[in-house]
Protein backbone atom coordinates (compact mmCIF):
# COMPACT_ATOMS: atom_id res chain seq x y z
CA UNK A 1 0.00 0.00 0.00
CA UNK A 2 2.65 2.57 0.93
CA UNK A 3 3.99 1.93 -2.83
CA UNK A 4 1.10 2.26 -4.29
CA UNK A 5 0.49 6.01 -2.26
CA UNK A 6 4.06 6.85 -2.99
CA UNK A 7 3.56 5.84 -6.66
CA UNK A 8 0.40 7.73 -6.95
CA UNK A 9 2.00 10.71 -4.74
CA UNK A 10 4.50 11.21 -8.20
CA UNK A 11 2.36 10.90 -10.28
CA UNK A 12 0.40 13.46 -9.48
CA UNK A 13 3.54 15.82 -8.69
CA UNK A 14 4.47 15.24 -12.43
CA UNK A 15 1.02 15.81 -13.93
CA UNK A 16 1.04 19.57 -12.12
CA UNK A 17 4.45 20.27 -13.30
CA UNK A 18 3.75 19.26 -17.26
CA UNK A 19 0.50 21.88 -16.55
CA UNK A 20 2.08 24.50 -14.77
CA UNK A 21 5.00 24.28 -17.51
CA UNK A 22 2.38 24.54 -20.24
CA UNK A 23 0.89 27.64 -18.93
CA UNK A 24 4.14 29.44 -18.53
CA UNK A 25 4.70 28.63 -21.96
CA UNK A 26 1.51 30.05 -23.02
CA UNK A 27 2.11 32.94 -21.43
CA UNK A 28 5.38 33.41 -22.94
CA UNK A 29 4.25 33.12 -26.55
CA UNK A 30 1.27 35.31 -25.70
CA UNK A 31 3.83 38.03 -24.30
CA UNK A 32 5.94 37.50 -27.04
CA UNK A 33 4.01 37.44 -29.84
CA UNK A 34 0.62 39.56 -29.34
CA UNK A 35 1.84 43.28 -29.71
CA UNK A 36 0.02 46.30 -30.69
CA UNK A 37 0.77 48.70 -33.06
CA UNK A 38 -0.01 52.91 -32.73
CA UNK A 39 -2.31 54.21 -35.29
CA UNK A 40 0.41 55.91 -38.28
CA UNK A 41 -0.73 59.69 -38.91
CA UNK A 42 -0.30 59.42 -42.51
CA UNK A 43 -0.55 56.66 -44.90
CA UNK A 44 2.18 55.01 -47.13
CA UNK A 45 0.64 56.86 -50.63
CA UNK A 46 0.56 60.29 -48.81
CA UNK A 47 4.74 59.64 -48.71
CA UNK A 48 4.94 58.59 -51.90
CA UNK A 49 3.54 61.48 -53.21
CA UNK A 50 5.07 64.22 -50.96
CA UNK A 51 8.69 62.58 -50.28
CA UNK A 52 10.30 62.41 -47.33
CA UNK A 53 10.45 65.84 -45.29
CA UNK A 54 13.88 65.71 -42.92
CA UNK A 55 13.36 67.97 -40.05
CA UNK A 56 15.98 70.78 -40.28
CA UNK A 57 16.99 71.87 -36.54
CA UNK A 58 15.62 75.16 -35.29
CA UNK A 59 17.99 78.34 -36.12
CA UNK A 60 18.32 80.78 -34.29
CA UNK A 61 16.44 84.42 -35.04
CA UNK A 62 19.67 86.71 -34.19
CA UNK A 63 23.13 85.29 -35.15
CA UNK A 64 26.24 86.88 -33.12
CA UNK A 65 26.41 87.28 -29.26
CA UNK A 66 24.04 85.57 -26.66
CA UNK A 67 21.57 88.74 -25.59
CA UNK A 68 21.59 90.62 -28.88
CA UNK A 69 18.90 92.09 -29.85
CA UNK A 70 17.98 92.62 -32.89
CA UNK A 71 17.88 96.16 -34.50
CA UNK A 72 16.92 97.89 -37.75
CA UNK A 73 20.07 98.65 -39.99
CA UNK A 74 19.29 102.21 -42.08
CA UNK A 75 20.96 101.98 -45.40
CA UNK A 76 21.56 105.25 -47.81
CA UNK A 77 19.99 104.87 -51.35
CA UNK A 78 20.12 108.64 -52.15
CA UNK A 79 23.19 107.69 -54.09
CA UNK A 80 22.32 104.46 -55.77
CA UNK A 81 20.84 106.38 -58.98
CA UNK A 82 23.77 107.65 -60.38
CA UNK A 83 24.75 103.65 -60.92
CA UNK A 84 21.56 102.81 -62.62
CA UNK A 85 21.62 103.33 -66.43
CA UNK A 86 19.91 106.46 -67.99
CA UNK A 87 19.08 107.48 -71.55
CA UNK A 88 22.02 109.15 -71.85
CA UNK A 89 24.56 106.55 -71.71
CA UNK A 90 22.84 105.31 -74.88
CA UNK A 91 25.10 108.34 -76.07
CA UNK A 92 28.33 108.02 -74.31
CA UNK A 93 31.92 106.93 -76.29
CA UNK A 94 34.04 104.43 -74.53
CA UNK A 95 37.53 104.62 -76.10
CA UNK A 96 35.89 106.29 -79.02
CA UNK A 97 32.43 103.81 -79.41
CA UNK A 98 29.42 104.63 -78.71
CA UNK A 99 27.43 102.24 -76.37
CA UNK A 100 25.19 100.78 -78.82
CA UNK A 101 28.10 99.90 -81.08
CA UNK A 102 30.01 97.70 -77.90
CA UNK A 103 30.63 93.77 -79.04
CA UNK A 104 28.36 91.95 -76.71
CA UNK A 105 29.23 89.29 -74.22
CA UNK A 106 26.64 86.56 -73.71
CA UNK A 107 27.43 84.35 -70.33
CA UNK A 108 25.03 81.42 -70.37
CA UNK A 109 25.94 79.71 -67.08
CA UNK A 110 24.45 76.93 -66.94
CA UNK A 111 24.34 74.05 -64.44
CA UNK A 112 27.16 71.75 -65.83
CA UNK A 113 28.61 74.00 -68.05
CA UNK A 114 30.10 77.86 -68.71
CA UNK A 115 29.37 78.70 -72.53
CA UNK A 116 30.17 82.27 -73.45
CA UNK A 117 29.74 84.03 -77.02
CA UNK A 118 30.86 86.92 -78.30
CA UNK A 119 29.67 89.14 -81.23
CA UNK A 120 29.39 92.81 -82.37
CA UNK A 121 26.59 95.00 -81.96
CA UNK A 122 25.31 93.61 -86.03
CA UNK A 123 25.02 90.08 -84.52
CA UNK A 124 27.89 88.53 -86.02
CA UNK A 125 29.78 86.11 -84.33
CA UNK A 126 33.76 87.37 -83.31
CA UNK A 127 34.65 84.13 -80.70
CA UNK A 128 33.23 81.58 -78.82
CA UNK A 129 34.60 79.30 -75.91
CA UNK A 130 33.31 77.33 -72.96
CA UNK A 131 34.39 75.22 -69.74
CA UNK A 132 34.73 71.82 -71.94
CA UNK A 133 37.12 73.88 -74.67
CA UNK A 134 39.33 75.07 -72.00
CA UNK A 135 40.37 71.61 -70.62
CA UNK A 136 37.73 70.83 -68.01
CA UNK A 137 35.60 67.77 -68.36
CA UNK A 138 33.15 65.76 -66.60
CA UNK A 139 32.11 67.01 -63.17
CA UNK A 140 34.64 69.96 -63.20
CA UNK A 141 32.67 72.19 -65.73
CA UNK A 142 30.56 72.84 -63.24
CA UNK A 143 32.69 74.80 -60.89
CA UNK A 144 33.76 78.50 -59.90
CA UNK A 145 37.13 78.03 -60.95
CA UNK A 146 36.32 76.30 -64.33
CA UNK A 147 33.86 79.52 -65.46
CA UNK A 148 36.99 82.01 -64.30
CA UNK A 149 39.39 80.24 -66.66
CA UNK A 150 36.51 80.38 -69.37
CA UNK A 151 36.20 84.54 -68.80
CA UNK A 152 40.17 85.05 -68.87
CA UNK A 153 40.66 82.92 -72.03
CA UNK A 154 37.41 85.09 -73.61
CA UNK A 155 38.73 88.10 -72.60
CA UNK A 156 42.66 87.24 -73.56
CA UNK A 157 40.93 86.52 -77.35
CA UNK A 158 38.87 90.28 -77.61
CA UNK A 159 42.64 91.46 -75.82
CA UNK A 160 44.41 90.25 -78.69
CA UNK A 161 41.78 91.40 -81.60
CA UNK A 162 42.15 95.18 -79.81
CA UNK A 163 38.75 95.12 -78.45
CA UNK A 164 39.04 96.25 -74.79
CA UNK A 165 35.18 97.60 -73.77
CA UNK A 166 32.41 95.31 -73.75
CA UNK A 167 28.58 95.07 -72.63
CA UNK A 168 27.88 91.64 -70.69
CA UNK A 169 24.94 89.66 -71.25
CA UNK A 170 24.19 87.07 -68.58
CA UNK A 171 21.51 84.42 -68.46
CA UNK A 172 21.19 81.45 -66.02
CA UNK A 173 21.94 80.64 -62.72
CA UNK A 174 24.96 78.29 -62.87
CA UNK A 175 28.11 78.47 -60.60
CA UNK A 176 30.35 80.18 -63.22
CA UNK A 177 27.46 82.95 -63.59
CA UNK A 178 29.58 86.31 -62.29
CA UNK A 179 33.04 83.79 -62.38
CA UNK A 180 33.19 84.34 -65.69
CA UNK A 181 32.97 88.61 -65.65
CA UNK A 182 35.37 88.66 -63.23
CA UNK A 183 37.88 86.63 -65.90
CA UNK A 184 36.84 89.18 -68.58
CA UNK A 185 38.03 91.67 -65.97
CA UNK A 186 40.94 90.18 -64.96
CA UNK A 187 42.22 89.68 -68.75
CA UNK A 188 42.19 93.36 -69.54
CA UNK A 189 39.26 94.20 -70.88
CA UNK A 190 36.51 96.56 -69.49
CA UNK A 191 32.73 95.72 -68.89
CA UNK A 192 30.58 98.93 -69.25
CA UNK A 193 27.30 97.07 -68.46
CA UNK A 194 26.21 93.69 -66.81
CA UNK A 195 22.43 93.04 -67.82
CA UNK A 196 20.82 90.16 -66.63
CA UNK A 197 18.11 88.02 -69.03
CA UNK A 198 17.52 84.96 -66.93
CA UNK A 199 13.92 83.69 -67.76
CA UNK A 200 11.57 83.43 -65.23
CA UNK A 201 8.79 80.90 -65.19
CA UNK A 202 4.83 81.69 -64.33
CA UNK A 203 2.78 78.99 -64.88
CA UNK A 204 5.59 76.78 -66.98
CA UNK A 205 5.62 73.49 -67.27
CA UNK A 206 5.38 70.89 -64.48
CA UNK A 207 8.14 70.67 -62.39
CA UNK A 208 10.54 67.86 -62.11
CA UNK A 209 10.03 65.17 -58.91
CA UNK A 210 11.52 65.47 -55.70
CA UNK A 211 14.63 63.82 -55.78
CA UNK A 212 14.29 60.45 -53.59
CA UNK A 213 17.27 59.61 -51.50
Amino acid sequence: MAIRSLVALAENLSLGMRHSASAAASSICQRRFISTSPVLDHSIRDIHRTGIKIASTEIAASEGTTGAAETWISVDTSKLDRFLPTPEIFKQKFNGIAYEELPIVYIKATKNNTLIQVTDHKFNVITYTSCRLEGFKNARKKTNIAGQTTGVAAGQRLVRRGIRSVRVVVKGIGPGRMTAVKGLTVSGVNVISITDHTLINELGPRPRKIRRI
